[in-house]
């Protein structure tokens, strides 16, 4: 345990939430961290008030899920208190994160931002952008070639770019290097004058809506529940027993809309899908959720096996590539919902799973995805 002194303006807003809470626990009941570091969050946020330092061990446990604000009848937001105390340790130095995996959050950001890994074909007149993330360009180089060339044949003006969100500095809180990796894709946008940025990533989604507000930002799922899965896919899987289980990604648990256009796509393809019992607003994280698989890593592999044993059936499906990985990394089965479109074995019913891939393997798919882009 490592103590970090806080500034005044944290602990004032400290105070300011501390002193709406009522201590229901309702929080503290559905939260993957908070009873590791009290008895209460009462107990826990006026510890931090009375010594003014926190443990930074609670700010890098929190997943920022929003489940706790979720269930508050206060509408206290603990994910956001902790997030700014997040801010305010890494305002005193890089140091204060030596043990908390920062090393490879900057290993990542580097490369992402690298021109090696990173790529922008911008058409003249294109306002559009196509925009797959990184864990998905990560993923399978296929599924995110095919799924642009199925964006082009409905939106003549779309060009793609691979470049990264910054979201894992964002989220690390280090605020100054997120401006100066954000302000990266946020040049790509302006010099092309991008109207529109279409996503497959919910992170991706928020951090661009949150910095961006001049660009729409869409989800590609509303794009394919409009124009429809291509028609070889139309009723596909109708024939499949298989049952899986849908996971909503915890930053969708406001958009409804997205929620119902992915339940409309599987449904679709014919596919037998099962619910969470905390689906869609109330989804629960996946366990990766604030970076806490490389900060925190006992308490996220303990929510991902929490999570992926309330469900029976061998399958998890979800719309976030890093809910895929991290469900993955517990031995559950997962699928992205673009491998049903897109990924061949998928498509000819030969297995239902995601295969294991290294750091570096990640790396050079990525790479590879970024060379098929440049021949089309």
């Amino acid at each position: 345990m490592q103590k970090i002194s806080l500034n005044k303006e944290t602990i004032k807003h400290i105070k300011e939430e501390n002193k709406n809470c009522i201590n229901c626990k309702k929080c503290y009941e559905v939260c993957p961290m908070m009873d590791r570091f009290g008895e209460s969050p009462k107990e826990i946020v006026e510890e931090i008030i009375s010594e003014k330092k926190i443990d930074k061990c609670i700010s890098y446990s929190c997943m920022l899920c929003g489940m706790c604000k979720k269930v508050c009848p206060k509408d206290i937001d603990l994910g956001n208190m902790f997030y700014e105390t997040r801010k305010d340790i890494f305002s005193g130095g890089e140091a204060n994160l030596k043990d908390l995996g920062y090393k490879t959050v900057k290993f990542h950001q580097q490369n992402s931002f690298s021109s090696v890994f990173s790529y922008s074909s911008i058409k003249k007149n294109h306002k559009t952008v196509f925009m797959p993330g990184c864990s998905l360009a990560s993923y399978n180089d296929k599924i995110v070639v095919d799924t642009f060339k199925y964006l082009k044949k409905h939106i003549k003006s779309i060009s793609i770019i691979y470049e990264c969100c910054a979201k894992p500095t964002l989220i690390m809180g280090d605020m100054d290097k997120f401006k100066t990796y954000y302000s990266k894709l946020e040049e790509v946008l302006k010099s092309n004058n991008i109207d529109e940025v279409i996503v497959a990533c919910p992170n991706c989604y928020k951090v661009i809506k949150d910095n961006s507000p001049n660009v729409k930002v869409t989800y590609i799922w509303s794009i394919i529940n409009d124009f429809g899965v291509p028609k070889e896919l139309k009723g596909h899987y109708i024939d499949l027993e298989q049952r899986f289980t849908l996971h909503d990604p915890c930053p969708t648990r406001y958009n409804s809309d997205v929620h119902d256009d992915v339940r409309d796509i599987l449904s679709s393809m014919g596919l037998n899908i099962d619910e969470f019992k905390n689906n869609r607003e109330n989804t629960e994280c996946c366990g990766s959720g604030g970076m806490t698989r490389v900060t925190s890593n006992e308490i996220s592999v303990a929510q991902t096996k929490n999570r992926v044993d309330e469900t029976e059936n061998d399958t998890v499906i979800s719309y976030c590539e890093s809910c895929c990985e991290s469900m993955m990394l517990t031995g559950k089965s997962t699928l992205h919902v673009l491998d049903f479109m897109f990924n061949d074995d998928v498509k000819n019913k030969k297995k239902f799973n995601q295969e294991k891939s290294s750091t570096v393997g990640k790396w050079m798919t990525r790479r590879k995805g970024i060379k098929k882009i440049k021949k089309i």
